[in-house]
């Protein structure tokens, strides 16, 4: 790597571990990923009529576990237990898209704001490196962190669904590509757009209404798209991975030739 951009890189992470505005999102996301599928695994009932009694709606789920042809192959008391598990995947794709687009959002916004931008601009960093550093200080941490809770969402499964009905539930192929490589991409998409919000924005509060209103919205739209599908088949998700890879690589290709040093530096106040 180039020297430049290695400590760039370091200095950009070292930003963010200290940013009070980013930080509880990397707090609060994983351990919703991780404690509430694991609750509803541990408490929920066998059967519809249980269910009832609980609450009705959950019975409508048990309804549409029964007519998922993609169940139909496991007993009737664990495909509402294996519906729920593979939906709880397009959290753990939402996760990288949230936090990384939360980081990028501010990446050039905080520069500006900070009055540290200039002397950014004016090191030898090309224009790739720096854009490049921007997306990787947005993105390692929060794929670091999905995949963290993905880890110990895996273990908590497992041990729940071994308890309560004698197997213990694992993750098929479909939801490995899709959490390993569909949700970095899919946070790397949502971090390019978020650099170039930040590009755009005047300071950090118009960088974070401007994520909050279409950069999450257009990730999530992504993960309805191609996201849950690609969790219930392999060839959806290897196809999902290559087109969200081209979206990824679209992106950075339009970031780059939009990123005009004299234009930000002119704009800021």
């Amino acid at each position: 790597m180039n020297p430049v951009l290695s400590i760039f890189l370091r200095k950009e992470l070292r930003d963010l571990r200290g940013n009070p505005q980013v930080l509880p999102g990397y707090l609060i996301l994983p351990l919703m990923a991780v404690v509430i599928p694991t609750i509803m695994l541990a408490f929920m009932p066998f059967d519809p009529t249980a269910a009832a009694a609980v609450d009705p709606d959950i019975v409508a789920l048990f309804r549409l576990a029964s007519r998922d042809p993609s169940l139909a192959v496991f007993p009737e008391r664990e495909r509402m237990f294996r519906l729920l598990v593979r939906e709880f995947v397009s959290f753990f794709l939402l996760m990288p898209v949230i936090l990384a687009s939360m980081s990028a959002g501010l990446a050039i916004a905080a520069e500006k704001q900070q009055r540290t931008l200039e002397p950014i601009l004016a090191t030898p960093l090309s224009d790739r490196d720096l854009l490049l550093a921007k997306l990787l200080a947005s993105l390692v941490p929060a794929v670091v962190v999905t995949w963290g809770a993905v880890l110990l969402s895996v273990i908590a499964t497992a041990i729940v669904t071994d308890v309560r009905l004698g197997a213990a539930f694992w993750p098929t192929p479909a939801v490995l590509v899709t959490i390993l490589i569909l949700a970095p991409l899919a946070g790397a998409a949502a971090a390019l757009l978020g650099i170039r919000v930040s590009v755009k924005a005047a300071d950090i509060q118009a960088a974070v209404q401007a994520s909050g209103l279409w950069v999450i919205p257009a990730g999530i739209l992504l993960i309805a798209v191609v996201g849950r599908p690609a969790a219930r088949s392999l060839p959806i998700a290897f196809g999902a991975v290559v087109l969200v890879g081209a979206i990824v690589w679209w992106l950075f290709r339009i970031n780059l030739r939009k990123f005009e040093r004299e234009e930000i530096l002119t704009r800021w106040v």
